[in-house]
């Protein structure tokens, strides 16, 4: 640290009269210093960054930027000003150890590796689409909390930092996934695989350079045993010479998902100014001569369940703050005006605490103006004299506040109220003449009469000489409700996760297209991996209807799914109706036929996949 800044900014020093600074951390960026401090409002421990030189003013920008992102794996921002010509930037405190040290002492297994970057992914898709990059990914701002939380530092600040200002929309975003990549990478070997285009932050907290052949990082499977094919392929194909690979943080979660939960465990109490440690499962043993870590088989770390613990991406972001909400930096909207019949009553103060002039609604400003008040001469009215009511009024001067139409002569207006019982009386009369008709009419045995020269064919066949009256709107029989089963809306369940699976193609499984179809998660055991213990697909009807039969056409053999007449909120809730395994197509036959507006396709057992692991496609699904 240099010492014109610790003559400005050091052990005791407030900023903004708030914040204590009052110890260094590492950092691994020049021209900035980190500094554990204590906010006195709040009595917390906050994380203070002195920007010292560089791109200072793009820096607080940035920060301001990532304020609006709001995440619980991102690193909050919580104040951004500056201290005798030195910007500071404020944030939440940091704990846990960085994925650096954590690398540092063993490669993790593939399963936590999966899970860290998948977790810090989904953090940086919510900020992508907030229009947040981050830009300058590496394992120092990678951090895992004691209770085992993905925390990420440095969105959009360290890149502004370093003078990296972005470029367009498809080159940063693709710049986060490839970090993110990196950072797997790292996760996996323990070495770091440098971009050689990008330029070089060295810090304390640096991993060994990966080796490089033909200008791309070695495979991670030829540096580690063990490491699945789809994380060695991802690593291979996204840090290769091609533009292949995830090009965006969301695209890079649907490779990795799903994942489970991280297993960490607080190896020593915190102090102030120290960071808590996490460790993870050791991955094995060191290989002879300081060489890699050899992982120890860990073939059983599937076999019992494990708590799936992440927040998705589409969940997260629907809890973005919504249009209008007060974000940091951003003054309260004023305080509407309030108004009666009679007009807009101010409010306390003549103009809002912005000082913009206060408006008045159109609606108040073009209301007709009362009608004016008629004085009535006296002498000169041509009306017979007013009763004596009125001239009592006049008498004690009412007269200014009677309007001109107590002043024009008063005249008979016509009432309507007795035409109008008039009419609903006759109305009534001819109603119960036409009911006493028809119900009358039902014991007509059909027979003539005495004068009636044609006798009736049979006994049952209606007289034909006095029809019964057509009945009324009120008396025509409703509809009993029923019909052919229609589905009307459709929706996913995922015990772990409230987005379901695959949400955005529920439809195509009734959409009348069998080339379209809904379909699950890929697993590698047909009883989802262990992840959960079913999959549910919801299916609402437009009315409540009597279904026998549930018929499902799909692209899997095997497995087995459960019928129940429940919805989405309790999906296990109700006797089984129907159950049976998948194929081309089944045909469940509902026992007893239920009467219902809603069915839950509980999914128990996987089908296996053409190309290996195990989902169900469903093609399409009719009721009757």
């Amino acid at each position: 640290m240099e010492v014109l800044v610790s003559e400005v900014v050091g052990r005791g020093t407030v900023l903004a009269g708030r914040y204590r600074v009052l110890s260094p951390v590492v950092s691994d960026l020049a021209g900035a210093s980190a500094w554990q401090a204590t906010d006195q409002i709040l009595d917390r421990p906050v994380r203070v960054r002195i920007l010292e030189h560089g791109a200072v003013a793009p820096a607080l920008d940035a920060a301001r930027r990532a304020a609006l992102v709001t995440d619980a794996r991102l690193v909050r921002v919580l104040d951004v000003g500056t201290h005798e010509g030195y910007g500071y930037v404020v944030s939440e405190q940091l704990v846990g150890q960085s994925l650096a040290r954590l690398v540092a002492q063993g490669p993790l297994t593939a399963d936590q590796a999966r899970a860290v970057v998948g977790e810090a992914a989904s953090a940086l898709e919510i900020a992508r689409r907030r229009g947040v990059h981050h830009l300058a990914l590496r394992p120092s701002v990678l951090h895992v909390s004691p209770d085992g939380r993905v925390l990420l530092g440095g969105l959009a600040l360290d890149a502004a930092l370093l003078g990296d200002s972005g470029g367009d929309a498809r080159s940063t975003t693709r710049a986060d996934a490839v970090g993110l990549v990196r950072l797997l990478y790292a996760a996996l070997t323990g070495l770091w695989p440098a971009d050689p285009r990008a330029p070089q932050t060295p810090g304390g907290e640096t991993l060994p350079p990966a080796p490089i052949v033909n200008g791309s990082p070695v495979a991670p499977a030829d540096l580690v045993p063990g490491v699945p094919n789809d994380l060695d392929t991802l690593c291979v194909v996204t840090l290769g010479p091609n533009e292949d690979g995830p090009h965006s943080p969301g695209e890079l979660v649907r490779e990795l998902e799903p994942w489970g939960e991280i297993r960490a465990s607080v190896a020593e109490t915190a102090t102030l100014g120290e960071p808590m440690t996490a460790q993870f499962p050791p991955t094995g043993a060191a290989a002879p001569g300081g060489g890699i870590p050899v992982p120890a088989d860990h073939d059983d770390q599937d076999t019992a369940p494990v708590t799936v613990q992440r927040q998705s991406v589409r969940t997260a972001f629907a809890q973005q703050d919504p249009p209008g909400a007060n974000r940091p930096g951003t003054p309260p909207p004023a305080t509407p005006t309030r108004a009666t019949g009679l007009g807009p009553v101010p409010s306390d103060a003549e103009t809002p605490p912005t000082g913009l002039p206060l408006i008045t609604p159109p609606a108040y400003t073009q209301a007709a103006p009362p009608p004016p008040v008629v004085r009535r001469p006296v002498a000169q009215a041509t009306a017979p004299p007013p009763p004596p009511e009125e001239e009592t009024l006049e008498a004690f001067g009412f007269n200014d506040v009677i309007g001109a139409e107590t002043a024009a002569p008063t005249t008979r207006r016509f009432d309507p109220t007795a035409l109008i019982l008039i009419l609903v009386a006759v109305a009534v009369i001819i109603g119960v003449v036409l009911a006493f008709r028809a119900l009358f009419a039902s014991f007509d045995t059909g027979a003539s009469s005495d004068t009636d020269p044609d006798p009736a064919p049979s006994a049952s066949a209606p007289a034909v000489a006095d029809p019964a009256p057509e009945p009324t709107a009120a008396e025509t029989p409703v509809a009993p409700a029923g019909g052919p089963p229609v589905i009307a809306s459709t929706t996913s369940i995922d015990p772990s996760d409230a987005d379901g699976e695959h949400q955005e193609d529920v439809a195509k499984a009734y959409d009348g297209d069998p080339a379209t179809f809904w379909y699950t998660q890929t697993y590698k055991r047909d009883d989802f991996a262990g992840f959960k213990d079913a999959v549910g697909y919801a299916i609402t009807l437009t009315q409540k209807t009597t279904v026998s039969t549930v018929t499902l056409r799909t692209n899997s053999t095997g497995g087995n799914v459960e019928v129940r007449a429940t919805d989405a909120a309790n999906p296990t809730a109700g006797p089984v109706l129907a159950s049976g395994a998948f194929g081309p197509e089944t045909v469940l036959t509902l026992e007893p036929a239920t009467e219902t507006q809603s069915l839950v396709l509980w999914i128990t057992q996987l089908p296996p996949a053409p190309e290996g692991g195990f989902r169900v496609e469903v093609t399409e699904i009719a009721l009757s």
